[in-house]
This record gives structure tokens, sequence and C-alpha cells, in this order.
């Protein structure tokens, strides 16, 4: 079931974030900060989990600032023992099914260029993200950053 994040599922997904290994310090103090902060009602982004009995992947979509219509999905995140089962998937099409809502027009993701990172950009690929432009040595020597849209076309009344 993919529904709302609730301050129920606080605990698990930090752990789930920080059991990844993706994520340094900062990085899991942002992640704890920007949920903290959505959980108490601050704020515009949108934090979907997939629940399977427990929390076991979710989704964190911010807007992007001064666009019209843009949001950026920040984080998509399956444990790894639940990969390969629909939840990245289902999490991804109950949020675009939300932005088209909020009459959002464009999804971005940006992820690595790295070899280990294959398997998250044919993920996006088939749910229809194309790649718009390549930052090169974005978050390291050697380590570049890729950015991938969809177009989200309003529901029809």
């Amino acid at each position: 079931m993919i529904r709302r994040t609730q301050q129920s599922d606080a605990r698990a997904i930090l752990a789930m974030v920080e059991n990844s290994g993706q994520f340094d310090a900062d990085g899991l103090a942002h992640v704890q900060r920007t949920l903290d902060q959505h959980l108490a009602g601050q704020g515009d982004e949108i934090w979907l989990t997939a629940d399977d009995g427990e929390p076991v992947a979710v989704a964190y979509c911010a807007p992007e600032p001064v666009t019209c219509g843009t949001w950026n999905l920040l984080m998509l995140w399956t444990r790894e023992d639940r990969q390969g089962q629909g939840h990245g998937s289902g999490l991804v099409k109950r949020l675009e099914n939300e932005l088209r809502d909020r009459h959002a027009r464009l999804l971005i993701v940006e992820t690595s260029g790295l070899p280990e990172f294959a398997t998250a950009r044919t993920f996006y690929a088939k749910l229809g993200f194309t790649q718009e432009a390549t930052i090169r040595d974005f978050f390291d020597s050697g380590d570049d950053k890729l950015v991938l849209t969809k177009p989200l076309e309003a529901r029809s009344a």
C-alpha cells in the first residue's frame, strides 16, 4: 500500500536510509531534518511510504524554487531486501498523480553517472524519464550528476 508518510514511519525510514550506506552523517541529518519539518506540517514537500506491514520504501519530492510547476524527486529509496517488488514504481506513479493534482508540469530526478547507479538510471528510463543534462564532476571528481526529466500531462477533466 502506498500512502502519505506518518510520524510512526520516521524511525523505519531513517533506519532504511542509514542502512543503505549511501548517506554520510550530513546527508542523514538532512533527511531527518526535512522529514521532521514535513511531519510538523511545514513546507509543500510530498513524502510517501510504501507499507507492506511496515515501511519498505519511501519517496520525498519538493517543488523547485523559482519555477512554475517543476518538482524534484529528491529521494526514492527501497529497502534492499524489498527491491524489485514494484514498491519504487508504485511510489513514483502515486507521486505523479499527486503532482498532476497540484498542476505540476515537470518532474526531475538527479542521479549519479557512476556505474553502480546504472540500475537506478534504467529504472527511471522504464518509467519514462529522459536524460536532459550532465554536470561533470558534480558529486566528486569523476562522479557526474545526471538530470532526468519527465513531463507531467494534465489530467483530463
